[in-house]
C-alpha cells in the first residue's frame, strides 16, 4: 500500500453533505432503521446505510474520552486519541441503529468505535484511536467508509 500523505491536525475535520438520494427524516417510517450495519476492521469503520448517506462531520480530539449525547455520561473507548463521527438528518422519534452499540477493531490505528449518541436526528459515534489521526471519508452509495491515518501520515 503507498504511504499516506502527510497530515496536520489542523487540516484533520472534515465534513461532507447528504447525498441526493439521502431519505428525509420526515419521509422514512417509523421504527425503519436507516444504519443497516456498522463494521470496524483494520483502520477502517464502516457504516451502511438503506438509502444514500447523510450528511457527517469528523473531528479529531486528543483523548479517547467522549460524552454521551445526551446525558453527557463521559465513555472512555480503547486507545490515547480519537475522532467523532457527527451523522444528521435522522429521525429523532426513534432509534437509528439497532447492531451492536461498541466495535473493536485490530487496526495499527483503530482500536474501538462506539455509538454515543442518537438524540434529535443526530447519531454520533466515538472512534478510539492509538495515537493521534484523522478521519478520511468516503461516500459512494449507501456506504460512508471511514478511514483513520495517524497524523503525519505513518502506518
Amino acid at each position: 500500500m503507498p504511504a499516506s500523505p502527510t497530515t496536520s491536525p489542523q487540516a484533520c475535520t472534515s465534513s461532507g453533505p447528504a447525498s441526493p438520494s439521502w431519505v428525509l427524516p420526515w419521509s422514512r417510517a417509523v421504527g425503519a432503521s436507516p444504519i443497516v450495519s456498522a463494521v470496524a476492521a483494520g483502520d477502517t469503520f464502516t457504516l451502511r446505510f438503506d438509502q444514500g448517506t447523510p450528511e457527517f462531520e469528523t473531528r479529531p480530539q486528543g483523548s479517547s474520552r467522549f460524552s454521551r449525547d445526551p446525558s453527557g455520561r463521559p465513555v472512555t473507548l480503547a486507545g490515547s486519541s480519537g475522532v467523532l463521527m457527527v451523522l444528521r438528518g435522522f429521525r429523532g422519534d426513534a432509534p437509528n441503529y439497532r447492531g451492536p452499540e461498541a466495535l473493536t477493531s485490530q487496526g495499527s490505528v483503530l482500536q474501538e468505535v462506539r455509538q454515543i449518541g442518537d438524540f434529535e436526528g443526530v447519531v454520533s459515534w466515538a472512534a478510539g484511536l492509538s495515537a493521534p489521526g484523522c478521519a478520511s471519508v468516503t461516500a459512494t452509495g449507501s456506504t460512508l467508509t471511514i478511514r483513520f491515518v495517524p497524523v503525519g501520515g505513518k502506518g
